[in-house]
C-alpha cells in the first residue's frame, strides 16, 4: 500500500511538470505578425433608452456565437455605476471584422444597440486592411487605428 502512495505522488509530480513544460513550449508570436483585429469600443449607456441592457447584450452575444465562427472574443464590460460599457471584440482578420460589421448593420440589433448606447470611442488594433477602413468609413464609423509596437500572443 505504501508503494502505491509513493507511486501516486511520483505520477502526480511528473504530470505537474508536464503541464509547466507545455505552457513554456506553447507557440508565441509577435503581435505584429498576427492578422487579429481587435475592437475596443467605449459606450455611454443612454439613460432614456427603452432597452434592457442585460437582455440586449445577451441576445447580441448569442447571435455572434451562433453566426460568426471568425469571432475569437466578444465581451461587454460595464462600469460600477452602470453608465458606461466597454465592448471588446477580436476577429481572425480584417475580412472577419468586415463581415461582423456588415452583419451588425444588416441585422436586427443595429437600431436597438444605438437606442441603448452612444458610441464615445472606437479603437481598432492590428493590421486593418484598406478594405476594412473603407467599409467602416463609408458606414459612418470614426475609428482610431493602432498598429502594434511590441507584444505577443500565446
Amino acid at each position: 500500500m505504501r508503494y502505491i502512495h509513493i507511486f501516486s505522488i511520483i505520477i502526480f509530480l511528473s504530470s505537474c511538470t508536464q503541464v509547466e513544460d507545455n505552457r513554456e513550449q506553447s507557440s508565441i508570436i509577435k503581435n505584429s505578425e498576427s492578422d487579429d483585429i481587435t475592437f475596443i469600443i467605449s459606450l455611454k449607456v443612454n439613460s432614456n433608452s427603452t432597452e434592457d441592457l442585460n437582455q440586449l447584450v445577451e441576445e447580441i452575444t448569442q447571435n455572434v456565437i451562433n453566426t460568426e465562427a471568425f469571432c475569437l472574443e466578444y465581451g461587454y464590460f460595464i462600469s460600477d455605476d452602470g453608465t458606461s460599457v466597454t465592448l471588446y471584440e477580436k476577429y481572425e482578420d480584417s475580412d472577419g471584422a468586415t463581415m461582423h460589421g456588415q452583419n451588425f448593420i444588416d441585422g436586427p440589433f443595429f437600431d436597438r444597440f444605438f437606442n441603448l448606447f452612444t458610441l464615445e470611442k472606437f479603437i481598432v488594433t492590428g493590421p486593418a486592411s484598406d478594405e476594412f477602413k473603407k467599409f467602416t468609413s463609408e458606414n459612418g464609423f470614426v475609428i482610431e487605428y493602432r498598429e502594434s509596437v511590441d507584444g505577443f500572443i500565446r
